[in-house]
């Protein structure tokens, strides 16, 4: 099927790939015709700019939080959007992003295509048919998601090279020679005016005979400037012609990479008037030494020979925030190395579009806690507290005061008028209920210093790990589960193994790097406390101020798993009478001090600070995930782990659950059904015996290093790993040998 208007130049995309590191807001995909288009900034969907605005008005008209909320979610039902309701995750991103005036979070619409002219099948939408039933008007376009061309750069078939807005005056002259054939609506794909092939007869979407005049179409450039805080930006052909020529004839020094290639000054472009021409051998025999940029007005020529080598400062582009009804103007920023004005200024480097470092998404999920149970205390203290701590940000942003003055001079003289204004009915004591309130508000600042990412997998620890049910109530609706009865000879190892019959997970994006992801690292001081250290800067998925964003795109997923709570005393003794076997085995990753600098400092950092333990738990997730696999018929793909691992005092964490999403292969109900007593059993057994034998045996058992960075142990592809998407640890992290070694093994005595 031919692309021959713009309303079909559309490309399908899974939309939980949206999210992700495959096609999130500021990646390059390509289409199914060769384009590369950059996807745009969220502010540029109209759905979201659509939701944003209308949430902004019921903000005006409601102080409430609880109303508005309430209101939000009314209108964004009515509109035909998914509002996923996860108050505790809204509340992780508002601390985590500094969105304090973050509303909810809605889903991505599904939007398929027609295989007939590849157009929105918007007919019988159910996005379409809420519309009518409120009214209200809405295209198919509003709410698909929205990209540019990037890189700008395209060449016809004669190697001329121009940039799109060029090309594309040269299509509205040519409409206007032919009495307005082609219209700009033809330019799409981009195709050259200059190279027509032949006219002849269509039919439209609406069926209709057309007169189709058909142009050759234009090929896009592959090469773009990439900066490791996100930034993204255009080779400058026209300058890099003249530092290129100015340094085969070494008029520049050989030790210059092109710093200044962005200015005009002592760079610039080649000639006042460049007309570029790019030509490459036939055989490429010689890499991009065969591939030739020339002027045709200054005759300068040169070749792409040790491209690669250019390091231009970086002008801090973001073209994904560009407007799109004017494509020549890109928001620059300062950039300077990661992101600290102390430092120098960062530097670019080449990429080919495909490239494995372009992209680096950085996401979040969230498995959906009530807020009673996540916080641990009643509804009714929630709703004060969200609603004491509005009031707060409102009055400490006009006029700065602290907590501990703010309750006494607004809350405490008369608190009884506070509960009554706010429609808070309690039916507990009330002074009781005032000095939960006070302990609250005011230990929110002490909060703010710990790790909000270990806070949250906290919540959901305690939940799974105190409650040995969930009662069936609207405020628990997106989460079932229950203990099994522990097998006699499982319960030496495990504190509990819970039936996760119902599970939601929402996802979202944070942010995103380019060339490294972007490293998170937990330390913990001299005073035992937790300080975070980010490696770099992520460039926003959103291009409104803070104060102004109250809605965010998500994916939201149904599923079930298993969840698995080791016995802590267990480990510690485990621990204990092992010790020099295993601190000799792991003392290379426990008393190494982490550079956060170097690759993967991230995951270094967390293996130091839980020790022992997290090749543990880790190393017996995948088996599990493993041997579901073959006993089961559940694919590793259609599995995920979330690690609940740490030694943080108060926080203790040894736990894991294994769970699997709606889409996944294999019928819900078949996970859960695994944890049956003496099938769990029977798993677990087989998957110990299973993890003694590798083919890779003697080399992997023996193994003192191997993986990324010789992060595994004994552990290969053979015996350990599963697929990436399955893993929180990038299949890092592991060793067989510390489930069942026959001397230092943690389930020796039981894998017979």
């Amino acid at each position: 099927m031919k692309i021959l208007r713009s309303n079909q130049y559309n490309q399908g995309i899974g939309k939980y790939k949206l999210l992700s590191s495959t096609a999130g807001v500021g990646s390059i995909i390509t289409t199914k015709v060769g384009s590369y288009i950059l996807i745009s900034d969220m502010n540029k969907w109209k759905f979201i700019k659509w939701a944003n605005t209308k949430i902004e008005l019921i903000r005006k008209n409601n102080s409430d939080n609880r109303k508005v909320y309430e209101l939000s979610q009314i209108e964004m039902s009515n509109r035909g959007f998914e509002f996923i309701d996860d108050q505790r995750f809204i509340r992780f991103i508002r601390n985590e992003k500094k969105l304090n005036n973050l509303v909810c979070l809605i889903g991505i619409p599904h939007m398929s295509l027609s295989e007939s002219f590849n157009t929105p099948n918007w007919k019988n939408h159910p996005i379409k048919t809420a519309l009518e039933r409120t009214g209200d008007n809405g295209i198919s376009s509003d709410f698909m998601i929205v990209g540019t061309h990037f890189p700008k750069w395209f060449k016809n078939r004669k190697g001329e090279l121009k940039e799109i807005s060029k090309w594309k005056k040269m299509w509205e002259n040519e409409g206007k020679k032919n009495g307005g054939t082609p219209t700009i609506n033809d330019f799409a794909p981009p195709r050259d005016a200059s190279d027509f092939i032949k006219e002849f007869k269509t039919y439209n979407i609406e069926g209709q005979e057309i007169n189709y005049r058909e142009y050759r179409e234009l090929e896009q450039t592959n090469l773009i400037l990439i900066c490791p805080n996100g930034h993204l930006s255009d080779i400058p052909w026209p300058n890099f012609l003249k530092w290129k020529s100015l340094k085969d004839s070494f008029q520049l020094p050989s030790s210059d990479k092109g710093e200044n290639l962005f200015d005009n000054d002592p760079i610039g472009p080649c000639c006042s008037n460049s007309n570029l021409k790019w030509t490459e051998n036939s055989t490429k025999s010689e890499g991009y030494a065969s591939i030739y940029i020339e002027c045709l007005n200054c005759g300068t020529k040169v070749n792409l020979e040790g491209i690669n080598s250019l390091q231009p400062n970086c002008k801090g582009h973001r073209p994904w925030q560009m407007d799109l009804n004017n494509p020549d103007f890109i928001l620059p920023e300062k950039c300077y190395i990661r992101g600290e004005q102390q430092n120098d200024c960062e530097k670019m480097q080449i990429s080919l579009v495909t490239a494995n470092n372009v992209y680096y998404a950085n996401g979040f999920s969230s498995l959906f806690i009530p807020m009673h149970l996540a916080e641990d205390i009643t509804r009714e203290l929630i709703d004060a507290f969200e609603i004491l701590e509005e009031r707060y940000n409102r009055k400490n942003s006009s006029s700065p005061i602290s907590k501990d003055e703010f309750w006494s001079k607004k809350v405490a003289t008369d608190f009884n008028e506070f509960l009554d204004d706010n429609a808070i009915v309690i039916n507990t004591d009330k002074s009781q209920f005032e000095d939960s309130l006070k302990k609250l508000f005011l230990k929110v600042d002490i909060d703010q210093i710990k790790d909000l990412h270990e806070e949250y997998r906290w919540q959901e620890y305690r939940c799974l790990s105190q409650n040995s049910s969930i009662s069936d109530i609207e405020e628990n609706k997106g989460l079932n589960f229950q203990d099994i009865q522990l097998p006699t000879e499982l319960e030496p190892f495990f504190t509990k193994i819970q039936q996760v019959e119902e599970l939601k997970v929402t996802n979202i994006q944070l942010d995103f790097t380019r060339v490294r992801p972007k490293e998170r690292i937990v330390r913990i001081n001299e005073s035992g406390e937790k300080v975070v250290e980010e490696a770099s800067v992520g460039q926003n998925t959103f291009s409104i101020k803070k104060e102004e964003l109250f809605v965010l795109p998500a994916n939201e997923t149904y599923g079930e798993g298993l969840f698995f709570q080791f016995n802590d005393d267990t480990i510690n003794k485990w621990i204990e009478d092992n010790s020099s076997q295993l601190e000799g085995r792991f003392s290379s990753f426990l008393n190494k001090e982490i550079d956060g600098k170097e690759q993967l400092a991230g995951i270094k950092q967390r293996i130091k600070n839980n020790g022992i333990k997290h090749f543990l738990i880790h190393s017996f997730s995948h088996l599990m995930m493993r041997e579901l696999e073959f006993s089961c018929g559940y694919p590793t793909a259609s599995l995920k782990e979330r690690l609940y691992i740490s030694n943080t005092s108060e926080k203790v964490m040894s736990g894991v659950l294994i769970y699997t999403a709606e889409g996944s292969e294999g019928s819900m109900g078949g996970l859960v059904s695994q944890g049956e007593p003496e099938k769990i059993l029977e798993i677990l057994k087989k998957g110990l015996q299973r993890s003694k034998n590798c083919s890779s045996d003697p080399l992997c058992w023996e193994s003192d290093g191997q993986g990324i960075l010789d992060l595994n142990l004994s552990a290969c592809f053979s015996c350990s790993l599963v697929s990436e998407t399955a893993c929180e640890e990038m299949n890092l992290s592991l060793d067989r040998r510390v489930l069942i070694d026959e001397e230092l093994g943690f389930f020796t005595l039981r894998s017979d």
